[in-house]
């Protein structure tokens, strides 16, 4: 039967209708230019190459990976308009989480302005680090999404960042950011400004007006909320807690048309808030805890719950006594008459009157709270004196001083010579040195086997170190804990028999300020299983970093301030006296150098290469230390050493990188080592603003000047030329003690000054 002609038209119409879809899809599905997948190929290789973006790696167009919560592209018109990553490398205040040193925030930013219609851009958790580059990002002129939260971006706020007026949420939280925040009330699209948990500083910022998401709280802002806040009618969240603002709070901001969420908790913010405050029908959460206001509350903020707890509420439990909110603080701090002034004139006298009362009521009150203060401190000064006499300042010990100038100075007075001890003296080590002593893994013997499954039989990418005397090898035990593997050759002369023994002496080296060893492996000659040929030593392992690279690494450099650096010299003298006293005769020529100091998480110094002796006996009865392993290829500097001599080389050890703590620089040549010490020994006799400006820059304002002299005083004395003239680590750890409970008396002063002035 022949098809009608209207059904023939009609077919081709369907085709057609039906291909339009595939048409317009394929016009505007157009490809990702060359130069944008290059740029984000780029981005991935300048972020470490996380995990987030491994799609990149396989994807064959960028534009078409599956949106996922830690990575999300979008494109149009074959440009990038989205990138999103969400990372894994949460900050810390150790910066464990950061980029390596090799990282450049401005390539980044280079690259991504190669992206020229990227609206929304949010790179977090990522270990991106440095300042920002407000130049670069003022070219992301299309940008209206910013979020950059949870690296370690420090420096200013750029300016330029007010002048990007596509703006319409900005997140620059959990960062590092500092000083002050620029103008952004011209950013007039502008909904989310986010802002929390950096240390930015100075008056509270300007917003425009359509910001409804403010968020600026665990900052160090000061100054009053600005009558200005009372005007922002799109503002839905506010959150100014952890900062330190003062004054009376503006009562309009409660009422607010659209807030819901207001956080004004642990500030200083004081005054009494007018009975009639009234509060936005939809504001549903209020924290004013931990401020300084009083009185009553308004009803509108007792018929909701909210958080006062901390303040001096009068009608309202959890509250501190009424005299913690300074009386003084109130009256000047009460809000302003509202109105147009008119009753200003009858109703004055009566307010001065009442300020003048309530001024002298916060004098007596403030003056009492400071004599009690004082009394408090005083007491139990006294009362730590009387219960613990060895926490009274040491007297000082009998430190050679440095050499005073030419004109006219004695030459400095030698140390009187210490006796060396017998074994009978030492036979217990000194109670210092046993007080500081800790449990660790027993100590036992491992086969060969057991180090092969430790170190992942012996992989090359375990091996830390290798030479023809010593290889090293990163390990794990069973129970996951970390430790390093290191194999000695031995000089071939001992037997597995009185290695053994030498072991057990061994195993007995355990002190908080050393890198305990916790197993050894004896291999035995092939030819001659009579002799051992290498000792495989298992210590455990300590993975923060040696005290240089705390002194020189500008990431680690900020935790590392004066206390913190006394603290450290005083584990390594603990750590030498250790070792100077366990056994007889000294465990001396040890490897102090300030490579060899390692901190732990806790910043504990541990000495992580010392000295292993074999004691033994010359032919005319003299005892003394011999060292078993082949140290050099020929000379052999470390058998055979008299202990009279070897004590002082550790001093002098030690006393170097006392210089290196203190100035932060260390000394590359002995002419270096010569001028330093002239210079700091000028310093400490004749000019103390000298010494201040020699000190490291990072640890300036932190160090009370006497506790800085005399570690200075001590560094001087152990690189004395004549080892006679070096102090014993007794001496040392005395003095040392001594510098800390200076700064110990600095800092509590500084603080009470500080307490004097807050409550003034």
């Amino acid at each position: 039967m022949a098809s009608s002609p209207s059904r023939k038209h009609a077919a081709p119409l369907l085709a057609l209708v039906l291909l339009l879809p595939c048409i317009s899809t394929a016009a505007t599905a157009q490809p990702l230019a060359s130069s944008e997948a290059k740029a984000l190929y780029r981005v991935r290789r300048l972020l470490g190459a996380p995990p987030a973006l491994a799609p990149l790696t396989t994807a064959p167009d960028p534009c078409a990976i599956r949106p996922t919560p830690s990575l999300s592209i979008a494109c149009a018109g074959g440009h990038v308009t989205s990138l999103s990553i969400l990372g894994d490398r949460q900050p810390d205040p150790r910066w464990r989480g950061a980029l390596p040193s090799t990282f450049s925030v401005d390539a980044l930013f280079t690259t991504l302005t190669r992206l020229p219609a990227l609206s929304r851009l949010s790179l977090v958790a990522l270990g991106v680090w440095g300042p920002l580059p407000g130049a670069k990002l003022l070219r992301l002129q299309s940008l209206q999404t910013l979020n950059l939260s949870a690296n370690y971006l420090y420096g200013a706020v750029p300016g330029q960042l007010a002048r990007m007026y596509s703006l319409q949420s900005l997140v620059l939280s959990r960062n590092w950011l500092n000083d002050t925040v620029p103008s952004l009330s011209a950013l007039a699209f502008l909904e989310e400004l986010d802002l929390g948990s950096n240390s930015l500083d100075g008056a509270f910022p300007e917003v425009p007006a359509s910001v409804a998401r403010l968020v600026l709280a665990g900052n160090n802002f000061t100054g009053k909320i600005p009558a200005a806040a009372a005007s922002l009618a799109h503002l839905r969240f506010l959150d100014v807690s952890r900062n330190r603002l003062t004054g009376w709070i503006p009562s309009a901001v409660f009422a607010l048309p659209a807030l819901r969420h207001l956080d004004l908790s642990r500030n200083q913010l004081t005054g009494q808030l007018p009975a009639s405050t009234a509060c936005a029908d939809a504001l549903d959460f209020v924290d004013l805890s931990a401020n300084l206001l009083v009185g009553a509350r308004p009803a509108c903020l007792r018929s909701r719950a909210v958080l006062v707890a901390g303040n001096c509420f009068a009608d309202a439990k959890q509250q501190r006594p009424s005299a913690y909110c300074s009386p003084a603080a109130i009256a000047a701090s009460l809000p302003p008459t509202q109105g147009n002034g008119g009753g200003a004139g009858r109703g004055g006298g009566k307010g001065r009157g009442v300020g003048m009362v309530l001024g002298i009521v916060g004098a007596v009150v403030g003056g009492a709270l400071l004599v009690a203060l004082v009394m408090v401190v005083v007491l139990r000064r006294a009362r730590r004196r009387h219960q613990h006499p060895e926490a009274m300042y040491l007297p000082k010990s009998p430190l050679v001083t440095p050499a005073k100038k030419a004109d006219g100075g004695k030459s400095p007075a030698k140390v009187a010579h210490h006796k060396i001890a017998t074994t009978a003296d030492k036979r217990h080590a000194s109670q210092a040195a046993r007080v500081n002593t800790l449990e660790v893994p027993a100590y036992r013997a491992y086969t060969m086997e057991e180090l092969q499954e430790v170190t992942d039989n012996f992989a090359s990418p375990n091996l830390i170190k290798d030479s023809p005397l010593t290889q090293l090898y990163n390990g794990q035990l069973q129970d996951g804990s970390r430790v390093l593997v290191r194999c000695l050759r031995l000089k071939p002369k001992y037997s597995p028999r009185s290695l053994s023994q030498y072991m057990e002496i061994i195993s007995k080296f355990h002190h908080r300020h050393l890198v305990s060893i916790i197993g050894h492996c004896i291999v035995n000659d092939q030819e001659n299983p009579t002799i051992a040929s290498s000792v495989y030593l298992i210590s455990e392992c300590v993975t923060n970093g040696s005290l240089r690279s705390h002194l020189t690494e500008w990431r680690k450099r900020e935790m590392l301030k004066w206390p913190q650096r006394v603290s450290a010299a005083i584990g390594i003298a603990r750590g030498i006296q250790f070792l100077h006293n366990v056994t007889a005769p000294d465990v001396v020529q040890n490897d102090i150098n300030i490579e060899n100091i390692l901190l732990d998480k806790t910043l504990t110094s541990k000495i992580s290469d010392f000295s292993l002796p074999m004691i033994s006996t010359s032919k005319n009865g003299k005892i003394f230390s011999e060292n078993p392993f082949v140290v050099q290829e020929e000379n052999d500097t470390g058998s055979a050493q008299p202990t009279e001599k070897g004590d002082r080389d550790d001093i002098y050890q030690f006393g170097l990188i006392l210089l290196e703590v203190i100035t932060g620089k260390s000394t590359e040549s002995r002419r270096d080592l010569e001028s330093l010490k002239a210079q700091l020994s000028e310093a400490l006799a004749e000019d103390p603003d000298m010494l201040k400006d020699m000190a490291d820059p990072t640890i300036r304002g932190t160090f009370a000047l006497d506790s800085l002299s005399k570690v200075t005083e001590i560094a001087l004395n152990c690189t004395a030329s004549d080892p006679s003239d070096r102090p014993s680590v007794d001496d040392v750890l005395w003095n040392l003690q001594y510098s800390m409970q200076v700064q110990d008396g600095w800092a509590s002063s500084e603080s009470l000054s500080l307490s004097v002035k807050s409550q003034s």
